[in-house]
C-alpha cells in the first residue's frame, strides 16, 4: 500500500494561506511563494536580521513576539515595534530598501516563514490583489505612524498612548460591551520603549487606565472593558474616552471636586472589597491557592485604607459624615479577625459575621450618598455598585458553605443575594435601554451571571472541593469584571 506523501512546501503553503497578507491568494501564487520559502523555528533572544543586512528574504510572522529596533544618534536604541500578530516584518523596508535599517530580535519563541525577497517583488509586479494588499498594508502602517508622531508631540499623555497600544493589540476594533483580553508577552521596560515612556510611568499609566474602569489587569493579562472605552457621558457611542493633557490647576479641581456618580460609587466600593477579603481569608484557610489569596488579602486591605482614607479627606457632608465614622469603627475588628488569627473552620463563623456587619454598615453609607446627591440616576449607581458587592457576596458566602458553614442563615443569604441581583439585573435592564453600549453591557452581564450561577450547584465535573471552587470564583472574576464596568457606565450617566 503506497501511503501518498505531503507535497514539499507543504507547510510553508498551509501557513501562507492563513496570513491576513497571503489568505484567499490564488492556489498557482501561493504555490510559488510557498517554494520560494522556508520554514524558521526561531529560539527567543535571537537575531533574525541586524541594520546594515542585506534584504534577501521577507519575513512573515507567524507566531511569537519580535521586537524591531533601531539606533538612533548617540548610540540610544529605539524600539520601532513589537510584533505579535501574523503580518510580514518591515514592510516598508522589504519593498523599498537593499538593507534593512532596523534589526529584527525575538522576545519569544517564533514561527517564521521567510520569503525569496525577489520572487516576492516579481509576484507583487504581476498580481493587483496581491499588490493591492500590501498597498493598503502600508497606508495603514503610515496612518498609524503620522497619528503617533503627531499624538507624541502635540499633546497625548503617556496614558493615551498606552491605551491607543493596548487597543492595537486588541485588533483595533473592540466590540460594543463586554471585554476584550489582550497578552503583554514582553517586559514593561521593553513596552514603554515602544511607547515613549519610562517604565515607572508605564506602570502609573496601567494603574490610572485600571482607576478609570478601562482596564482590569491580572498578571499579564489585560481585560479591555469594550463599553467602558465609550464616551457614554457625552452620549457619543462611538467615541471613545480620552486622557488629554490637564493643567496644574484644572487636576488639583478635579481631584477636589467630585460628581455624582463617583461620590456614590466610591462612598459603595467598600462594600466590594469588604467581601473579597472575607473570600480570600475562606481560601487561605481552606489552602486553597494559600499564596495567592495571601497576596490578594494584602491588596485589598490597602485599597480599603485607601478608599476610607479618601472618604475621609473628602469633608463629606453631615449625616454622610457620620456614617463613615461608623464604618471607621468596624474596621478595625474587622481587620483584626482576618490577619490576627491563622484561619481556621473555628473562626470561620467570626469572621462571616463580621463580615456582615460591616458590609450593612458600608452599605448604608452608599444609600445616603444616593439619596444626598438627589439625582435620578443616582438610585441606578447605587443598584449597580449593590450588584457588584453582590457577585463577591455570593462567591463568599458559596465560599464558607463549601468549607462547613452550612446553616439555615448562610443558606438563606446565599439564596436571597442570587434573588436580589436577578432583581437588581432586571430594573437595570430596563433603565439601560435607550443607551446602546450599556444596554449591550447588561446583556453581558446576564449571560455571565447565568454561567456563574450555574457553576455554582454541585457537578460532577469537578472532582474535588477546591477545583470547584476554583471553577466558581474564576467565572466570579468575569462577572465582576462585567458588572464593574455596568457600575462605571451609570456613574457617568449621573451628572
Amino acid at each position: 500500500m503506497n501511503v501518498p506523501l505531503r507535497k514539499p512546501n507543504w507547510a510553508q503553503r498551509e501557513l501562507l494561506s492563513h496570513s491576513p497578507l497571503f489568505a484567499g491568494l490564488a492556489p498557482k501564487l501561493l504555490d510559488e511563494l510557498s517554494r520560494a520559502s522556508r520554514l524558521l523555528e526561531v529560539p527567543a533572544q535571537s537575531v533574525l536580521f541586524e541594520a546594515g543586512d542585506p534584504v534577501r528574504e521577507a519575513y512573515v510572522l507567524v507566531s511569537g513576539t519580535l521586537k524591531r529596533s533601531t539606533i538612533l544618534a548617540g548610540e540610544t536604541k529605539k524600539v520601532i515595534e513589537l510584533a505579535q500578530s501574523q503580518q510580514l516584518l518591515g514592510l516598508g523596508e522589504a519593498f523599498s530598501a537593499s538593507r534593512y535599517a532596523s534589526s529584527g530580535k525575538t522576545i519569544t519563541p517564533c514561527i517564521v516563514v521567510a520569503i525569496d525577497i525577489h520572487k516576492l517583488r516579481a509576484i507583487v509586479r504581476q498580481d493587483l490583489d496581491l499588490s493591492w494588499r500590501i498597498i493598503q498594508a502600508m497606508a495603514e502602517r503610515q496612518c498609524a505612524v503620522e497619528f503617533d508622531v503627531t499624538g507624541y508631540h502635540y499633546g497625548l499623555t503617556g496614558t493615551q498612548r498606552l491605551l491607543d497600544y493596548l487597543i492595537e493589540l486588541a485588533g483595533g476594533h473592540p466590540g460594543l460591551a463586554g471585554e476584550t483580553t489582550v497578552t503583554l508577552k514582553t517586559s514593561k521596560k521593553i513596552i514603554a520603549a515602544r511607547i515613549g515612556m519610562t517604565p515607572e510611568s508605564l506602570s502609573r499609566s496601567l494603574r490610572l487606565l485600571s482607576e478609570s474602569g478601562v482596564i482590569v489587569v491580572d498578571g499579564r493579562n489585560v481585560h479591555i472593558q469594550n463599553a467602558a472605552l465609550l464616551n457614554t457621558e457625552v452620549g457619543n457611542t462611538k467615541q471613545r474616552v480620552n486622557f488629554s493633557r490637564k493643567s496644574k490647576k484644572a487636576a488639583a479641581g478635579l481631584a477636589k471636586s467630585l460628581s455624582p456618580g463617583v461620590l456614590i460609587n466610591l462612598c459603595g466600593r467598600p462594600r466590594l472589597l469588604s467581601q473579597r477579603m472575607a473570600a480570600a481569608w475562606a481560601l487561605i484557610g481552606q489552602n486553597i491557592s494559600p499564596a495567592k489569596a495571601a497576596v490578594r488579602l494584602r491588596q485589598l486591605h490597602a485599597q480599603m485604607e485607601r478608599t476610607l482614607a479618601r472618604l475621609e479627606s473628602l469633608g463629606l457632608p453631615g449625616d454622610l459624615a457620620e456614617q463613615l465614622q461608623a464604618v471607621q469603627a468596624i474596621w478595625p475588628r474587622y481587620w483584626a479577625a482576618l490577619s490576627e488569627v491563622e484561619p481556621a473552620l473555628e473562626k470561620a463563623s467570626a469572621v462571616l459575621e463580621l463580615s456582615e456587619e460591616i458590609l450593612e454598615a458600608i452599605d448604608l453609607l452608599a444609600r445616603q450618598a444616593a439619596v444626598h446627591v438627589a439625582l435620578p440616576a443616582a438610585h441606578y449607581v447605587n443598584i449597580a455598585g449593590r450588584n457588584r458587592m453582590l457577585s463577591q457576596r455570593i462567591g463568599k458566602l458559596f465560599l464558607f458553605r463549601e468549607w462547613g458553614l452550612s446553616d439555615e442563615a448562610t443558606l438563606q443569604r446565599l439564596g436571597a443575594s442570587c434573588c436580589e441581583f436577578e432583581s437588581n439585573l432586571a430594573e437595570l435592564k430596563r433603565s439601560g435601554i435607550g443607551v446602546p453600549e450599556l444596554a449591550a453591557q447588561l446583556s453581558e452581564v446576564t449571560e455571565q451571571w447565568q454561567k456563574f450561577e450555574s457553576v455554582l450547584l454541585p457537578s460532577l465535573q469537578h472532582a474535588s472541593k477546591s477545583r470547584h471552587a476554583l471553577a466558581a470564583l474564576a467565572e466570579g472574576e468575569r462577572l465582576l469584571r462585567h458588572v464593574d464596568t455596568t457600575v462605571k457606565l451609570y456613574e457617568r450617566l449621573a451628572k
